[in-house]
């Protein structure tokens, strides 16, 4: 007879016996494995207290096991960390640990039940990237980090973070998230003519028309510069459904990125920003009477020349070198003349000429031309043509399949505040327009950008690498007149060599034990590691400091870690090899204690290693025939 009771365990103590229920007590009794189970549903926080699981022997005492039940509160926690971000943007949970915690198990759940948090993880440490969402972990300031990108509105609420513990309860901190609106968001591009003034025009929803109007500068809604009240931007109120801003004597520096936007009022005090459109504005003239064009060959190209309202109706042309008749290319009374094609907009005063499929020959000189009675008008524009390519020097970099890798891309100290992408390919003329991720955006999918502007670096972590991401890629730097800036990398991503294989090995405290590694074979004196961790990308190195793990027996296919002297806390998860991790196997050590034997078969085809008394030599389990296997297998891959 099998029971179990409360504390002292007599007849009226007893809660429920074997093959019975009784009330929210039920036991199941698996004679096989000799395992009797009880079932308590509907824990409340009073039933915290000593039980005691009980094996009736007739005519002898019975046998009785001790169980501590505690039992907690399922929810988390009287310190709540609040965090705010915005629709579209992303943010950031830090997550501290205490230093025992280094290579636990961390996660992130939503919600506020620690009892269902690590089933329902969004994300935990052993996948590292979820989606949106991206694990971090710095194990110097104990801290993990996720990263939520593309936020929407219905990421807010709680969140708790999570680290496993191998016994008791997890630990958990939490966090309440708030996602704020952003709202009406549209973009477009326009150019100007420096000198002359250019206007914003902002339409809004009536309802909005007592908020208060702003212009701003910068590549990012949450981080651009107010301009609304400086000397040369004003803003006017057209009516009550639009605003208008004017740049007046707009100079080349202001070409950029800018946000027309409203502010809400709510009870007095002024609170969201609702962003009604982005431009992207260009200045086409450096100076007064002079444009500057550059574009690639290959390309199309449009010079824009702006003329007084009285010149409406005279003809305008484009025409190159001394201007003289034979060097008109093309006139308003043409629209098209084989690569070149002209439209004259009179309502703004722009004439525009289109030059198609540009080709190095057609850099210089060009002018703008109006006919009028006695000697002509003319604007000068100076044309510059670059190959389509770059560039003479290329970073090459390499990493392996399902890793990550970092590529560097330096700028210079005036680039700081500039816009900065990265593209696959060799094309400078459509690097940003094909971007794969930029300094507006940091996050996208497996791609992600950090900008140092204190060492003038940005940087493109490109994560869960897989063969196709081999190739050549452009670091950008947006300019705001001329060419862009690149530097080019030769990403090499390499197939996984490794062959991973795993075995069990036991040990006993005090003694030493030998554990068994690949050995590339390539170098005697490559790089061998031992680490200890969950994951083998993801572990701390124990040959580096550690006195107690000892290289030996080195040989072209394998390698020796004797450990001496083992400790309980030497127990866990190993993974050693050579070559930067391209080579590795996985052992799971086992630490018995003086008084206990035992001896676990091992997972893969090696033989059974244990450790030795004191007294004799380290013993090396004879895997040899396996790792020679391995070295001819991995050689018909490299």
């Amino acid at each position: 007879m099998r029971s179990i009771c409360v504390t002292p365990c007599g007849n009226d103590n007893v809660l429920t016996r074997s093959q019975k229920h009784q009330n929210k007590y039920s036991t199941y009794d698996d004679k096989t494995s000799r395992i009797f189970t009880v079932t308590i549903s509907g824990l409340h926080l009073d039933e915290t207290q000593t039980y005691w699981c009980g094996v009736n022997i007739k005519a002898r005492i019975d046998l009785f096991t001790e169980v501590k039940l505690e039992v907690r509160e399922d929810r988390c926690c009287n310190n709540v960390n609040k965090i705010q971000s915005i629709e579209e943007g992303s943010v950031t949970i830090s997550c501290p640990y205490d230093s025992q915690s280094v290579n636990k198990l961390k996660f992130l759940c939503r919600g506020n039940r620690p009892s269902t948090c690590l089933q329902q993880a969004v994300i935990t440490s052993s996948n590292t990237q979820n989606g949106r969402f991206r694990l971090s972990d710095d194990r110097k300031s104990t801290i993990f980090t996720v990263t939520i990108s593309s936020l929407t509105l219905e990421d807010s609420g709680s969140y708790l973070c999570g680290v496993q513990r191998n016994s008791g309860f997890d630990d958990f901190s939490a966090v309440e998230l708030e996602v704020k609106e952003w709202c009406c968001v549209e973009s477009k591009n326009m150019s100007g003519i420096v000198g002359r003034a250019v206007t914003f025009q902002c339409p809004y929803p009536h309802h909005h028309r007592n908020n208060m109007m702003f212009l701003c500068k910068g590549d990012q809604r949450s981080n651009c510069t107010y301009m609304t009240y400086q000397g040369r931007f004003t803003l006017h109120n057209d009516n009550d459904t639009s605003f208008s801003v004017v740049i007046t004597k707009p100079e080349e520096e202001d070409s950029g990125t800018y946000c027309l936007a409203l502010v809400e009022k709510n009870n007095e005090m002024w609170s969201r920003q609702l962003i009604i459109i982005c431009t992207a504005l260009s200045f086409v003239i450096s100076a007064e009477g002079l444009i500057k064009v550059f574009k690639y060959e290959g390309r199309g190209v449009k010079i824009l020349c702006s003329y007084g309202q009285v010149y409406q109706t005279s003809e305008k042309y484009l025409c190159k070198n001394q201007c003289g008749s034979r060097d008109v290319l093309i006139t308003t009374t043409q629209k098209n003349k084989g690569k070149y094609s002209i439209t004259d907009d009179k309502k703004i005063g722009v004439v525009t000429v289109t030059i198609s499929d540009l080709q190095s020959r057609d850099a210089g000189k060009y002018w703008c031309g109006i006919t009028v009675w006695g000697p002509d008008i003319y604007t000068e524009v100076k044309l510059h043509i670059k190959e389509d390519r770059c560039c003479n020097n290329v970073n090459k970099i390499q990493s392996i399949e399902e890793g990550s890798v970092t590529i560097s891309c330096p700028y210079d100290s005036q680039s700081v505040n500039k816009l900065k992408f990265l593209c696959r390919g060799n094309r400078p003329s459509t690097c940003l327009q094909q971007a794969v991720i930029t300094s507006s955006n940091t996050q996208n999918g497996r791609f992600r950008l950090s900008d140092d502007r204190k060492s003038t670096i940005f940087t493109v972590t490109i994560s869960s690498l897989t063969l196709e991401d081999s190739g050549s890629y452009l670091c950008g730097v947006q300019r705001n007149s001329g060419f862009d800036d690149f530097s080019a990398v030769e990403l090499e991503v390499k197939a996984k060599l490794f062959y991973l294989k795993s075995y069990n090995i036991s040990g006993i405290e005090g003694r030493p034990v030998t554990l068994q590694c690949p050995n590339s074979g390539q170098q005697h004196d490559n790089k061998k590691f031992l680490c200890k961790g969950d994951q083998h990308n993801n572990c701390t190195d124990m040959m580096e400091n550690q006195t107690k793990f000892k290289l030996l027996n080195v040989s072209s296919i394998c390698f020796s870690v004797i450990i001496t002297e083992l400790e309980a806390a030497d127990a866990g998860t190993y993974y050693c090899g050579s070559d930067s991790q391209l080579t590795f196997i996985k052992i799971q050590l086992a630490v018995d204690s003086l008084h206990q034997t035992s001896s676990v078969a091992p997972i893969s085809s090696a033989e059974q290693v244990t450790s030795q008394p004191p007294s004799q030599n380290p013993v090396v389990p004879n895997l040899h025939m396996f790792w020679s296997n391995w070295s001819n297998w991995s050689k018909l891959l490299l």
